[in-house]
């Protein structure tokens, strides 16, 4: 199930748009977040709960300063607005 984060999830969300651009899915135990333009991996795991060293792990990323749009994350254990 694709979650869009609308208006009503930003009242939980300190910064609004910045922290919340992309779609996820929610699978329970982990989601899968879909990069959205503007999107920053700091931001990401903010919004998430998750430290970005973890971020980085769980998905292999070579280069954190550099996220491509349409690209999927893996976010274990993300607490959720």
């Amino acid at each position: 199930m694709i979650n869009s984060i609308d208006e009503k999830d930003l009242e939980n969300v300190t910064g609004g748009w910045q922290y919340a651009n992309g779609d996820y899915e929610n699978y329970g135990n982990f989601i899968i977040y879909t990069i959205a333009p503007g999107d920053i991996l700091k931001n990401i795991c903010q919004r998430f709960g998750v430290s970005e060293e973890d971020v980085i792990q769980w998905n292999n990323i070579r280069n954190p300063e550099v996220l491509f749009t349409g690209v999927k994350l893996t976010i274990k254990n993300p607490v959720l607005g």
